[in-house]
């Protein structure tokens, strides 16, 4: 499938060039060099998704020649989560706790990719040996700190951390903030996720630590804020440690 002439999308944080075709029914992204790793990786989980109940993309075309991979899927129905009103977020609040409910429940044994710490940490350290984390982006908390001083706590950190997942590993989306879910804008169900690259086996505080955090953030979600995280943990229903929100917050500085 071909994607000369299909306008570029400039919105979105995935690094990938993503393009979307004259008529919109299908988006293409493609990447090279580390981003293609990422595109390859969504490949991967949007074909695993499909044999689940998940709402995800349908993949319409791959090419991967070595140098270059391209994703072309069916646009997905729905607007993203970030883009409601204030009048919304209650009800997308609710929405979104039981998507999450729901995909924290399919069985793991049948989830083939790894996302708990063993592989997300040694990961860490390779992109900050890579000068691949982003230093001008770490949030307030630790902002002036550098990618080495951060690897160094969660490393420190880590020994606990790893002893706590194995209670609560689950299959996670690993990047759950707003923009990257989608819902019908009347009835706000999620009608679908995306940017699916990160998603696999893991501690559930990993989704539920980056989606307050997205949620609390009134400058990128001025939506929601403070209280709708809040409320968000309440309609999630299981108990959390906040010790590893905080955790999951840290270590996503790398990514």
């Amino acid at each position: 499938m071909g994607v000369a002439g299909w306008e570029q999308v400039t919105t979105g944080r995935s690094g990938a060039v993503v393009r979307r075709s004259p008529d919109g029914s299908a988006y293409a992204k493609s990447g090279r060099g580390r981003r293609r790793q990422d595109v390859i990786d969504e490949h991967d989980r949007l074909e695993w998704l499909a044999g689940t109940d998940l709402p995800a993309a349908e993949v319409l075309d791959w090419d991967d020649d070595g140098e270059t991979a391209t994703l072309t899927v069916r646009t997905l129905p729905g607007v993203p989560m970030s883009e409601l009103p204030a009048s919304a977020t209650a009800d997308a609040v609710r929405s979104f706790a039981l998507f999450l409910q729901r995909l924290h429940s399919i069985p793991r044994g049948d989830c083939p990719f790894e996302r708990w710490l063993a592989v997300t940490v040694p990961l860490a350290r390779v992109r900050v040996d890579q000068a691949l984390v982003d230093e001008e982006d770490f949030d307030d908390v630790r902002e002036d700190r550098s990618a080495h001083e951060l690897l160094g706590e969660l490393l420190e950190l880590r020994p606990r951390a790893e002893e706590l997942e194995l209670r609560d590993l689950v299959v996670c989306h690993g990047d759950a903030c707003l923009p990257n879910f989608l819902v019908d804008p009347e009835s706000y169900d999620v009608t679908g996720m995306v940017d699916v690259h990160r998603l696999g086996v893991a501690d559930r505080h990993l989704d539920l630590a980056l989606a307050t955090r997205s949620m609390s953030s009134t400058t990128l979600n001025p939506s929601y804020g403070p209280d709708a995280a809040e409320a968000l943990l309440a309609a999630y229903g299981v108990p959390f440690d906040l010790w590893r929100l905080e955790f999951y917050r840290l270590l996503d500085e790398f990514f």
